[in-house]
C-alpha cells in the first residue's frame, strides 16, 4: 500500500468528522459533567501548602502503609511507601482511593444515640443477655468489648467462624507448593505486597468453577464442577492416607470432573514438593484438613503468639463463635461493623436472638446488619478513624500498627468501644496508649519507623518514643515464636447432606460484588458501574444454554432462590459462566441466602 501525505491527511480528517458522529465525546462530556455539578461526594480540597503523612490503611487486615498528600488537613493522594517491610510499597486500588470514602452519599450521618443507649442500660439492670458480635476480632477495640462483656452479669463476645484457629497464619516464605480452592491468592489475599514478594517461590495450583484472576495466573487452574470442592478433597484425602480416609478418586471424579489420574497428581505433587500448604476460600473443615496429611502444621501453617496486652485485660470473656451460643438466648445483640470484616448471613444471627430484640449496629451505611437493627448509630470510616488492625493471615508473627487519622470525623459519629465501655461501667482510659506501653514492657520485636522503614528494637525505645512513632505510622512486628506448638487441625469427613437437584437444580457460585467496597469516586464509581470485569450489586450471570433452558432472556428480572430464601436480581449471560450453575455477586444480602456450592433455581419474575 503506497501512504501519501494526501492520504494521510484524508484518514486524520475523516477521524475527526467520524468521532464528532459517534456518541463517545458527547458521552465523556456529559459524564465530565455529571461529575462535576451533580454528585455529591466530590471533595474539594482547600488552597495551600502540601504537607506529607504516614498512616496503616485499615480497609482489610493487611494495613498496608501509606503515605498520604495532604493540602491543610485534606488528603488529596494515597501511595505506597517504597521499601516497607511488610507491605513492600504495594497499594492496592480501594487503598488507593481510600480518601473519597468519607464522601459516600450512602454513609450514615446521624442516629438514634440516646435511645440505643436506653435499651443498653435496661437491659443491663434486668440482667438480660446482652453480646457483642466483632467482625473484625484481634484489635484493641476487642479486648474492650471483651473486657465489657465480663464486667456485667450475662455478657458475651462472639467473633466469626476461624477455620484455621484464632492464631494459625500461612508461612507462605516456607511453602513450595500451595494449593488453593478458590482463595484469590493474587486478588488481594493477605498482605497483598508479601504475596507478590514470595510468588516465584512456590508453585499455585488454583482449584475454581471459572477462571478467577488468580486461576489465570497460576500456574495451574483445575477447573470443577461449581460445589464440588468437598469431593475433591475427599478424593485426594483418600490418596494421601493410602485408602483410609476420603471417598474413593473414582467417585471423586465422577462428581468433580477432574480425572482420577489428575486427583492422583495433586496428591502426589503436595507430598512430592513440599513444604505446601492448602487454602480454602469457603473455610471448609474437609478442605483444610489436608493440612494434617501433608504435614503442614508447624511448617507452612504456624502458631502465632499474642501481641501483648497488660495483664489487668486478660481477666476478659472468652471468644465465642456463634454456634456456641444458646439459640434465641440474646436479648440485645451490639454489632460492630465499623471496620470491614467477615459477614455472617443474618438467617444464623437471628437463630440467636430473643422474642423481641434489640440489635444495635455501629456502621457507616445502612447496607449491611442496618436493614436488621433498630438502632444504627453512625460511625468513623478510615481515613478518620484511630484503631489499630490485627494482623493478616500470612502474618506469621505478631504486629501491631495503626491507623492514624488523616481527617477529622464528622459531628455526631459514634466510636463503638467508647459506648461499650461506658455502658457497661468499664473504666475509661486510653486503651491503645496501654497496649503500647505492653508492647514496650515485653522488650520484644521492633519497629519499623516512617518514612524510611528503618528497623530500631523496642529495647532502644522510650515509652513515649515508641508511642510517638506508631502515631506517626509506624510498624512494630515481633519476631515469631520458635517453641510454639503446631496447630492442631482435625481431619473432617463429607460436609455435604443430600442434595435436593429436583427442587434446586443450579449450583451457585459467588464472586466478588462490583462496588461492594469501592471508594466513592467519579472515576472508580464509574469504572464499576459500567465495566463487564464484575458482576454489579443485585445481579447474576447464567450461561445461554442454561437460561434458554429456563425460559430466561438476558437482562431479565428474575428471583434467585436457595433453601435459605429468595433475592431478586438481574440477569446477565456470559459463556463463561459453566453450565447448571449461577454466578452471583455476593453481598449481604446474597450471603444470607447462598454461599458458593448452594443449590440454587432461578425463577424468571
Amino acid at each position: 500500500m503506497n501512504t501519501s501525505r494526501r492520504k494521510i491527511l484524508q484518514f486524520m480528517g475523516g477521524s475527526a468528522v467520524g468521532a464528532l458522529f459517534t456518541p463517545v465525546p458527547w458521552r465523556l462530556i456529559t459524564d465530565a459533567a455529571l461529575w462535576s455539578e451533580n454528585w455529591p461526594g466530590v471533595p474539594v480540597p482547600v488552597r495551600g501548602e502540601s504537607r506529607t503523612g504516614f498512616t496503616n490503611c485499615s480497609l482489610c487486615t493487611a494495613g498496608c502503609a501509606v503515605r498520604a498528600r495532604l493540602i491543610g488537613e485534606q488528603p488529596v493522594a494515597l501511595a505506597g511507601v517504597p521499601g516497607h517491610p511488610v507491605s513492600r510499597g504495594a497499594l492496592c486500588p480501594f487503598g488507593l482511593t481510600g480518601h473519597h470514602l468519607p464522601y459516600h452519599p450512602a454513609r450514615v450521618k446521624s442516629g438514634p444515640v440516646k435511645e440505643a443507649w436506653a435499651a443498653v442500660a435496661d437491659a443491663i439492670a434486668k440482667g438480660d443477655r446482652i453480646a457483642v458480635l466483632d467482625l473484625r476480632p484481634g484489635r484493641t477495640a476487642s479486648w474492650t468489648y471483651r473486657r465489657a462483656m465480663a464486667a456485667i452479669r450475662n455478657g458475651a463476645y462472639i467473633v466469626p467462624p476461624r477455620p484455621l484457629g484464632p492464631a494459625t497464619a500461612v508461612n507462605l516464605a516456607a511453602a513450595k507448593t500451595v494449593l488453593s480452592f478458590g482463595a484469590p491468592l493474587l486478588e488481594g489475599w493477605g498482605t497483598p505486597g508479601n504475596v507478590i514478594a514470595l510468588r516465584d517461590g512456590f508453585r499455585l495450583i488454583q482449584v475454581d468453577a471459572v477462571e478467577s484472576r488468580t486461576a489465570a495466573l497460576a500456574d495451574l487452574w483445575v477447573a470443577i464442577n461449581p460445589g464440588t470442592e468437598t469431593e475433591l478433597a475427599l478424593g485426594i484425602s483418600n490418596v494421601l492416607s493410602g485408602g483410609a480416609s476420603g471417598i474413593n478418586p473414582a467417585r471423586a471424579a465422577s462428581a468433580t470432573g477432574v480425572s482420577e489420574q489428575q486427583i492422583a497428581e495433586l496428591a502426589r505433587e503436595l507430598t512430592g514438593n513440599g513444604p505446601a500448604v492448602v487454602l480454602d476460600a469457603a473455610g471448609s473443615s474437609a478442605v483444610l484438613a489436608l493440612n494434617t496429611l501433608i504435614g503442614a502444621p508447624g511448617r507452612t501453617l504456624v502458631t502465632r503468639r499474642e501481641t501483648p496486652v497488660p495483664e489487668a485485660w486478660k481477666k476478659a470473656a472468652p471468644a465465642t463463635e456463634l454456634a456456641e451460643i444458646p439459640e434465641r438466648s440474646v436479648r440485645v445483640l451490639l454489632i460492630d461493623e465499623s471496620a470491614p470484616g467477615e459477614y455472617i448471613p443474618w438467617g444464623e444471627i437471628r437463630k440467636k436472638l430473643a422474642a423481641n430484640p434489640v440489635v444495635i449496629a455501629f456502621a457507616w451505611s445502612r447496607a449491611g446488619y442496618g436493614r436488621y437493627a433498630q438502632y444504627v448509630l453512625p460511625a468513623a470510616v478510615y481515613p478518620e478513624t484511630l484503631e489499630d488492625i490485627p494482623p493478616a493471615i500470612d502474618a506469621v508473627a505478631p504486629v501491631f500498627r495503626m491507623t492514624v487519622p488523616l481527617q477529622a470525623p464528622p459531628a455526631g459519629m459514634v466510636n463503638p468501644g467508647e459506648f461499650i465501655a461506658t455502658a457497661t461501667g468499664l473504666p475509661r482510659g486510653d486503651a491503645l496508649r496501654e497496649r503500647s506501653d505492653a508492647i514496650h514492657k515485653s522488650g520484644r520485636g521492633a519497629l519499623a519507623a516512617m518514612p524510611d522503614g528503618k528497623l530500631t528494637p523496642v529495647k532502644e525505645m522510650k515509652p513515649e518514643d515508641l508511642w510517638k512513632a506508631l502515631n506517626a505510622g509506624g510498624y512494630w512486628m515481633d519476631t515469631p515464636d520458635e517453641k510454639a506448638a503446631p496447630p492442631r487441625l482435625a481431619l473432617a469427613g463429607p460436609e455435604a447432606g443430600p442434595v435436593e437437584a429436583a427442587s434446586f437444580p443450579l449450583v451457585a457460585i459467588l464472586t466478588e460484588a462490583r462496588g461492594s467496597a469501592a471508594p466513592a469516586s467519579p472515576l472508580m464509581s464509574k469504572l464499576y458501574q459500567e465495566s463487564n470485569l464484575r458482576l454489579g450489586p443485585g445481579r447474576a450471570a447464567l450461561h445461554p444454554a442454561t437460561a434458554k433452558a429456563y425460559g430466561i432472556e438476558e437482562g431479565a428480572r428474575a428471583t434467585l432462590e436457595t433453601a435459605q430464601g429468595r433475592r431478586d436480581i438481574f440477569v446477565i449471560l456470559d459463556s463463561a459462566v459453566p453450565p447448571g450453575s449461577v454466578k452471583v455477586a455476593s453481598g449481604p444480602g446474597v450471603l444470607d441466602i447462598c454461599a458458593t456450592g448452594e443449590r440454587a433455581r432461578v425463577v424468571p419474575a
